[in-house]
C-alpha cells in the first residue's frame, strides 16, 4: 500500500503538521509490519500506538482550536469523537477475528487523508485570518523542523 506523507496535507501549523507526519509515518510501520508478516502482537502493538497518538494528536488539535477560538470547535470535537469510535471498532474486530489488519488499513488511510483535506483545512483557512494566535506559537522553530 503507498503510504506517504504528502505536502497538500499541511494545514500550516508546524505543531499540527508535525502530529500529521507521525501518524502517517505510524501507518507506514503498520503496512511494513503487515508486508513482512510480522507476529500478531507487534502488529496489534502498532495498532494501539497508532489509537493512543491520535488520542493525543486529537486534543492538540481541540486544544489548537480552543486557544484560537475558532467557531466549528464543537463540530470538529464531534468528528473527532466519531472517529476514535471507528478505529476503536476496527480493533475490537480485529481482536474477534472478525477483520483483519490488513483489512482495515486501507480503511484508517483513507479516514486520515480525508479528515486532513476535509476539516483540517479549514482550521487552517481560520488561522490566516484571525488574530488569536497558537500559544508558544513563536516558540515553535526551535522544536520543530520545516519540511520544504
Amino acid at each position: 500500500m503507498q503510504i506517504a506523507w504528502k505536502k497538500e496535507l499541511e494545514i500550516g501549523n508546524e505543531m499540527i503538521d508535525t502530529q500529521h507526519r507521525m501518524l502517517v509515518l505510524l501507518l507506514k510501520k503498520l503496512d511494513l509490519a503487515l508486508t513482512s508478516k510480522m507476529d500478531q502482537k507487534i502488529v496489534m502493538g502498532i495498532m494501539l500506538e497508532i489509537k493512543k497518538f491520535t488520542e493525543f494528536h486529537f486534543l492538540s488539535e481541540e486544544n489548537l482550536m480552543s486557544e484560537l477560538r475558532y467557531p466549528g470547535l464543537a463540530d470538529h470535537e464531534r468528528i473527532h469523537s466519531e472517529l476514535l469510535g471507528v478505529l476503536n471498532v476496527f480493533i475490537a474486530k480485529i481482536n474477534r477475528k472478525q477483520e483483519t489488519p490488513e483489512d482495515i488499513l486501507p480503511q484508517i488511510v483513507s479516514w486520515v487523508a480525508n479528515h486532513v483535506v476535509s476539516e483540517d483545512l479549514k482550521i487552517a483557512e481560520y488561522v490566516k485570518n484571525s488574530s488569536y494566535r497558537p500559544i508558544a506559537e513563536d516558540c515553535y522553530a526551535l522544536y520543530f523542523k520545516r519540511y520544504e
